[in-house]
């Protein structure tokens, strides 16, 4: 990602001198921004919050619990709650961090175990983690901004979900998109982690450049190892998982036709029918009819 930060004066250079303070409000959440100037200082810090943070711009080292963990544009280091951390710009090499950081209070996230294992330090996200959390970021910072009626509801889950995207993104392993002139290994294993994680988010509005893009390569070289993987293009495996799971829903419970056509991906009704019935021979309620 490239990003220019603005020009630096005065008052500006001296604070960015410095660490951001941070006062979690009441619903536990708040995102800070930090440019450093050149000759930025941090002393060793300790905070009573989970602190998740994502570079901009620049280099250097988070130290989180007497470890060291280098980092760059794009790289997303965790802090965990009560560790003893510093944050040290790289003086000489890409020059001064330019960084947000989720900062969010235990109580927020305890209804999920699985973020407290997160492990400190930089986290090697899988090829589709960052960009959803760079989309999540953006919202996050844009409720904030705007503080309408309802934007702490909206931060915190946005926030959780954010924060699912770590988890996931971590188990699943990977360090991001391969990056151009990748080898095909590479390419191919990329692919493998996508196509396996469908099973699980098939539901999740997506276009086929779009998810191309994502893990770094040209939509005909998606497209290509995608069929020699799965058997079939992305959008019929895709739709695919989605039907099956549209039947489950008909069979085992009692929701609508549209509740059913919404959880299980689709935008429309009527892509809904057609899809459904392409690969069942029946439309939605017959069907439901006859396998209840």
């Amino acid at each position: 990602m490239r990003w220019n930060p603005p020009h630096i004066t005065g008052r500006d250079m001296r604070e960015r001198l410095r660490p951001v303070r941070v006062e979690l409000p009441p619903h536990g959440v708040f995102v800070l921004e930090s440019h450093h100037a050149p000759g930025f200082a941090m002393a060793d810090s300790r905070h009573a919050f989970l602190e998740i943070f994502y570079i901009l711009r620049g280099g250097g080292t988070v130290r989180v619990a007497g470890r060291d963990h280098r980092c760059g544009p794009d790289d997303v280091v965790v802090v965990p709650t009560g560790a003893v951390h510093r944050i040290i710009d790289d003086a000489a090499g890409a020059g001064p961090l330019s960084l947000y950081g989720i900062c969010v209070a235990p109580e927020v996230y305890r209804c999920e175990p699985a973020v407290a294992r997160v492990p400190p330090g930089r986290l090697p996200l899988n090829a589709l983690a960052l960009p959803q959390l760079r989309a999540g970021l953006r919202e996050i910072l844009y409720e904030q901004a705007l503080a309408r009626p309802g934007h702490r509801a909206a931060v915190v889950g946005l926030t959780l979900r954010t924060l699912a995207v770590l988890v996931r993104g971590n188990l699943a392993g990977g360090a991001g998109p391969p990056a151009a002139g990748a080898d095909a290994a590479g390419h191919a294993a990329a692919v493998r982690g996508y196509l396996d994680s469908l099973a699980r988010r098939f539901y999740e509005p997506a276009t086929l450049d779009g998810t191309a893009a994502g893990l770094g390569m040209s939509r005909r070289r998606f497209t290509q190892l995608f069929r020699e993987l799965a058997g079939e293009s992305w959008l019929g495996h895709l739709t695919r998982l989605r039907v099956a799971h549209a039947c489950r829903l008909l069979k085992e419970t009692p929701r609508s036709v549209v509740a059913v056509a919404f959880e299980s991906g689709f935008e429309d009704l009527s892509s809904f029918y057609r899809a459904f019935k392409r690969h069942t021979g029946l439309p939605p309620q017959e069907w439901r009819q006859a396998n209840a």
